[in-house]
C-alpha cells in the first residue's frame, strides 16, 4: 500500500470506524511523519478543536501500543506525557495496531539551556518515583546489571572465534575488554542487591522529549514498564553524549539524583556508563558478522551491501573500540590498524 493510500485509510478509519472516538466528526490530516518502526499522523477534529496523533505500529505493535498506552495513561495526569485517547488492536481498514493520543505543543529540548536540562531531570525523577505496584509489565530493557551482562557475555565467545579468523590481535583485544567488563560486573553486583525496580520510560533520548510550559514532556513510551532506573538514566546520558556538554550532563545528573530516593543510584549509573560502550561494540561486531555470513552464503545483494558499508563500518568500529577500551581501562597499541585489518579481510572474502 502506498503512503497516500495508507493516509486515506487512516482518515477513513478516524471518520467512520465504530471504534474511533472521532467517528462522525470532521477530521483532517494536518501533517504526517515516519518513525523508526511506525508511521504517525497529526489529525485535527475541527468540531472539537482537538488535535491528536495517530500512531500506526509497523513492528510488535500489540505489545508496544499497550505499553505506550499504559505509560502515558499513568503519567499524563502529572503533565509529563501526552494523554492517550484510545488504542485499537484491530483497526478497521488498517493492517496494524494503532494508538491515538492528544497532541502536545512544545519545543525540542535544548541541551545547552540549563532550565531545559533541569526540567528533563525533574520529569525523569518523577517517573522513577512512580508506584511500581501499579505497573503491570516489565520493560523490554535488561532488568538489572546481571541481566544485561548475561546477554553480552553469552554472545562474546562467538565473536571472539570469528574475530580470530581475521585478526588474532583484534580477537585478543576484544577478549581483554570482555574480561575487564566481567571483573567490573562481578565487583559491582552488590550495588543491585537491594535496588528495587521502578517505572522506567525505556527510551530516553532528547528527540523523545519536549519542553511545554516549563515542564519536560516525554513521548514514545513503547518500552515503558518496570525496570532499572539506573539503566534508564545511563541510556539517556550515553545516547546523548555528543549533544550534552560535560557541564550539562553533570547538572542533569545532580538535579536528578537530588530528587531520587534510591541510594547508590549514581554509582550504578556510572557502572552502566562503563559497560554500554562495550554493548555498542558487540552489537556492531554482531551486525558485521551477520553481513559477512550473508555475503559468504551468497545471499542476493549481500556482498555489494557489505562492500558499500565497509568504509563506514571501519570508522564506526574504530570509534566504538576506542570508547570501550577507554571506559574499561584497556590499552590499545593500534586499534585503527586492527580494525582496518578486519575490514580488509572482509572486503577480500566478500
Amino acid at each position: 500500500m502506498s503512503d497516500a493510500a495508507i493516509t486515506t485509510a487512516v482518515l477513513a478509519y478516524l471518520n467512520h470506524a465504530p471504534t474511533s472516538e472521532f467517528n462522525g466528526l470532521d477530521v483532517a490530516i494536518a501533517e504526517e511523519w515516519e518513525g523508526a518502526d511506525n508511521l504517525l499522523w497529526r489529525v485535527a477534529a475541527r468540531a472539537s478543536g482537538q488535535d491528536a496523533v495517530l500512531k500506526l505500529y509497523l513492528d510488535a505493535g500489540q505489545a508496544r501500543s499497550r505499553r505506550q498506552f499504559d505509560g502515558q495513561q499513568t503519567f499524563a495526569p502529572l503533565g509529563i506525557a501526552p494523554r492517550p485517547l484510545w488504542y485499537d488492536r484491530y483497526p478497521q481498514g488498517l493492517a496494524r495496531q494503532i494508538l491515538v493520543y492528544e497532541w502536545v505543543p512544545g519545543q525540542p529540548i535544548d541541551a545547552a539551556a540549563a532550565d531545559h536540562i533541569r526540567a528533563l531531570a525533574r520529569t525523569v525523577a518523577q517517573i522513577h518515583r512512580g508506584d511500581a505496584a501499579a505497573v503491570r509489565r516489565l520493560s523490554p530493557n535488561p532488568f538489572n546489571l546481571e541481566t544485561l551482562w548475561r546477554v553480552l557475555a553469552g554472545g562474546a565467545p562467538r565473536l571472539v572465534t570469528w574475530l580470530d579468523s581475521h585478526s588474532h590481535e583484534l580477537a585478543k583485544l576484544f577478549s581483554e575488554l570482555v574480561n575487564n567488563a566481567q571483573l567490573l560486573v562481578e565487583s559491582a553486583l552488590p550495588l543491585w542487591h537491594t535496588a528495587a525496580p521502578t517505572p522506567v520510560h525505556g527510551d530516553l533520548k532528547l528527540e523523545n522529549c519536549l519542553l511545554g510550559l516549563g515542564t519536560a514532556v516525554l513521548l514514545d513510551w513503547e518500552l515503558f514498564g518496570l525496570g532499572d532506573p539506573a539503566l534508564d538514566v545511563a541510556h539517556l546520558l550515553y545516547w546523548n553524549r555528543l549533544a550534552l556538554a560535560k557541564s550539562a550532563r553533570d547538572m542533569w545528573l545532580d538535579t536528578y539524583l537530588a530528587l531520587s530516593p534510591q541510594t547508590q543510584l549514581g554509582e550504578r549509573v556510572a557502572i552502566y556508563e562503563q559497560i554500554l560502550p562495550l554493548q555498542t561494540l558487540c552489537y556492531l561486531l554482531d551486525g558485521v558478522h551477520n553481513m559477512a555470513a550473508d555475503a559468504k552464503g551468497e545471499r542476493a545483494g549481500a556482498s555489494d551491501q557489505l562492500s558499500a558499508a565497509l568504509e563506514f563500518l571501519q570508522e564506526t568500529l574504530q570509534a566504538s573500540l576506542a570508547e570501550a577500551a577507554n571506559q574499561l581501562h584497556v590499552k590499545t597499541v593500534d586499534s585503527a590498524m586492527l580494525v582496518a585489518e578486519l575490514c580488509a579481510g572482509l572486503a577480500v572474502k566478500s
